[in-house]
């Protein structure tokens, strides 16, 4: 295994890194989004294939640095990880189970265990858990329709008779919490949820060595069940990231005109309620910009080239607060105050790189996603 310098991701499956003062492209088996791991310049942990091997990507990647630790990225190694824990006897909770079969097949899905205890046959499915904040752990980091469907299932079948569990082995030794990211996936939160009187879940944090290997204490991390019931509703704020190729200037009913330089803008927004069905249309793009009409927001998002949504959800009225924090990390602002017409007020918040490529960006969404929650746990 050897140390590189990440650099891009071209593709989910795909990194670009530097090893050494060679450019490579590697393998990435994790479909995350992974956004406050993979950050520029950080540290990869890579393995080569061989030259002969007739492949366009010409290394794995395994795990990356986070805080100087490594943090699995391999999702299907996690599974190997486990299988060697539970023969050892060393996975808590699952200490008097063995192992009958991997990738078992039921029904319409393939899970990842059959396992025995006393003679009775239990499910269990295995999720690698790579996001987290100061003290809490959140999965999904990327919408996972199948990950809801195993809940579903897993639940059906303990129905049944065949009792069903559920590991997120998290990538941290410092986490005490764990909670489903409703910001990102709501219906597997929710879903998460409904299911938790039928499916045993456990989130287990695992302190990763240098040799990837899991140290020797691995602790069971606790659910805050009450605040997850009181978080889990379908309201908040949320942020939109737009990206303009070009400087783009638009006509407005007062003299002169509104310039946006080149670059990305945030701008933060919100719904009490029916949040999802709000976002629908917040990601909408317009036919065309219409430089007559008075809405800033659906020119820029009709001249933008790409658009990304990004939830907060959340029982708190935490808009401006989101607004005053965003303006300390910006490069530059602009407001549509100006404009008499505009329905609302609204500040758009420039920056001249990719937001998801800043630390400072990165750790504003931990802080407001996840370590916000931190004094609801104390």
């Amino acid at each position: 295994m050897e140390k590189a310098r990440f650099i891009a991701r071209p593709n989910r499956f795909t990194v670009r890194c530097a090893l050494g003062s060679e450019i490579l492209d590697a393998y990435l088996p994790n479909p995350g989004r992974l956004w406050e791991l993979l950050l520029p310049d950080s540290v990869l942990y890579i393995v080569r294939w061989e030259n002969d091997t007739p492949r366009k990507l010409r290394a794995l990647v395994v795990a990356v640095e986070r805080d100087g630790r490594p943090v699995m990225l391999h999702t299907l190694a996690c599974n190997d990880v486990v299988a060697d824990l539970l023969r050892q006897r060393r996975l808590p909770g699952f200490e008097d189970m063995r192992v009958v079969q991997r990738e078992i097949t039921r029904g319409s899905s393939r899970f990842d265990f059959l396992l025995e205890q006393n003679g009775l046959s239990r499910l269990l499915e295995v999720k690698s858990c790579t996001l987290f904040g100061r003290r809490i752990a959140m999965f999904p980091d990327a919408v996972t329709s199948r990950g809801r469907r195993h809940l579903l299932e897993l639940a059906e079948h303990a129905r049944q008779g065949t009792p069903a569990h559920v590991v997120f082995l998290v990538g941290s030794a410092h986490m005490d919490y764990f909670l489903p990211d409703y910001h990102t996936d709501f219906d597997f939160a929710s879903t998460f949820l409904a299911v938790r009187d039928a499916v045993r879940f456990s989130a287990l944090a695992v302190d990763w060595q240098q040799d990837m290997t899991p140290g020797p204490v691995i602790r069971e991390l606790s659910i805050p069940w009450t605040l997850l019931e009181r978080e889990v509703q379908d309201g908040g704020c949320y942020l939109l990231i737009l990206h303009l190729p070009t400087e783009t200037k638009f006509s407005v009913n007062s003299p002169g005109c509104l310039s946006f330089p080149r670059g990305y803008y945030v701008t933060v927004g919100s719904a009490r309620s029916g949040l999802t069905r709000h976002l629908q249309t917040v990601r909408r793009k317009p036919k065309a910009a219409n430089n007559g009409r008075n809405n800033v927001l659906e020119n820029l998002k009709a001249a933008a080239d790409s658009r990304l949504v990004i939830p907060i959800r959340t029982t708190e009225p935490l808009e401006a607060e989101l607004i005053e924090a965003l303006s300390l990390i910006a490069d530059w602002s602009i407001s549509n105050l100006e404009i008499p017409e505009e329905a609302g007020p609204r500040r758009f918040f420039g920056m001249e790189e990719n937001p998801l490529s800043r630390r400072t960006f990165v750790d504003y969404l931990l802080d407001y996603r996840i370590n916000r929650l931190d004094k609801q746990l104390s």
